[in-house]
């Protein structure tokens, strides 16, 4: 997995996280617990700071 900046907040170190990069270059964070929880935002806004399905990567 690529490094992610921590401007993306929780999602840089979250096991829930995918990162999308398009084809113009830029980078989205997908959230994967969007798929079966719709609390959760598919692309969430940037940084998250606070999330309550966040679980660090190990």
């Amino acid at each position: 997995m690529m490094p992610i900046s921590p401007q993306a907040g929780l999602c840089a170190i979250c096991q829930h996280v995918r990162v999308i990069e398009s084809a113009k270059g830029s980078t989205f964070f997908m959230c994967n617990r969007s798929k079966t929880d719709a609390r959760f935002p598919k692309y969430p806004p940037m940084p998250v700071l606070r999330c309550g399905g966040f679980e660090k990567r190990s």
